[in-house]
């Protein structure tokens, strides 16, 4: 049962948010080459795909129906599973206030930097 679901989701994806949909549309393809070829003993498969595909000018009825020549033929179906556990948010009682003080001392240097190093003073 895992391996159906997971099988059905994935091809639910692939479906829905890649192009491989118009893979389908592939017979309808051949088939309107094979009308074409019909019509133009020498014409091959590539001369086929470049009159169709390289401009958008649509030569029959039929070259919308083509595979990657709709661009409105996209589909998306967006799927987001949810869990059923619900959250509840409790109020919390307010921190209790921290009293900063400072440990700051001045320093007495004995050295020769002693004039250097001096906190910043008030003019």
């Amino acid at each position: 049962m895992k391996r159906f679901l997971a099988l059905s989701l994935l091809v639910l994806y692939i479906n829905s948010y890649t192009e491989l949909h118009e893979a389908l549309r592939l017979p309808v393809l051949l088939e309107h080459y094979a009308e074409h070829k019909l019509q133009v003993k020498d014409m091959s498969f590539w001369e086929f795909l470049v009159m169709h595909y390289k401009t958008d000018v649509s030569h029959d009825s039929q070259d919308n129906r083509l595979p990657f020549k709709d661009r409105g033929h996209s589909f998306t179906a967006p799927v987001m599973a949810l869990p059923l556990q619900k959250i509840a948010l409790k109020e919390s009682a307010p921190l209790t206030e921290v009293s900063h003080s400072s440990i700051y001392t001045e320093a007495n240097f004995s050295s020769h930097l002693s004039d250097i190093f001096q906190p910043p003073r008030h003019s």
